[in-house]
């Protein structure tokens, strides 16, 4: 078991109860953190699918966009990325690996909303439920730590985007 995660034999309850409330505020400041991090990479990307071809058809192009999830946005990507951008190209790699990497940031963030939290203090873990109590109820467990790295790689994400349409105009 990792000693960070090994609960205390002679902590005080009232240390416990400290310990979850700090707990608890760190890591409604990370959700929060990261539902901004990830409507920001979501409206970049919404905004990278209107401005295809620098613009041209910017009015239908956004009709179009807004108001789709960003798994479709991201298949409009890929479907633009494999028609404009040559097979085995470095270009083409770098965007297919960086919507690979949104896919799954998309499944982790979907799974943090949709689910309820709590906090296991004894453990220092940030527990996210999913489900209603029964069997099929999943439980996900993460650290203060990994929250906080989870943002990192959304940001990270935002960052690369820009660096793709910098480099590697669509």
């Amino acid at each position: 078991m990792d000693p960070i995660s090994t609960p205390d034999p002679v902590e005080t309850a009232g240390q416990l109860m400290s310990r979850q409330e700090a707990m608890q505020a760190e890591a409604a400041s990370l959700l929060g953190q990261m539902l901004f991090a990830f409507s920001s990479m979501d409206m970049n990307l919404g905004l990278c699918l209107v401005w295809l071809d620098n613009g041209n058809k910017l009015e239908i192009r956004s009709n179009s966009i807004e108001g789709q999830s960003i798994h479709t946005k991201l298949e409009t990507l890929s479907k633009r990325v494999t028609e404009r951008l040559p097979a085995g190209s470095e270009h083409r790699a770098a965007y297919e690996r960086w919507i690979e990497r949104v896919h799954a940031a998309r499944l982790q963030r979907n799974q943090m909303v949709h689910g309820r939290w709590g906090v296991e203090a004894h453990r220092h873990k940030i527990v996210n439920v999913i489900g209603f109590p029964s069997g099929s109820q999943q439980c996900f467990e993460y650290s203060l730590a990994e929250l906080a790295a989870f943002n990192k790689e959304l940001c990270a994400l935002g960052r690369e985007l820009a660096r793709l349409r910098t480099h590697w105009p669509l």
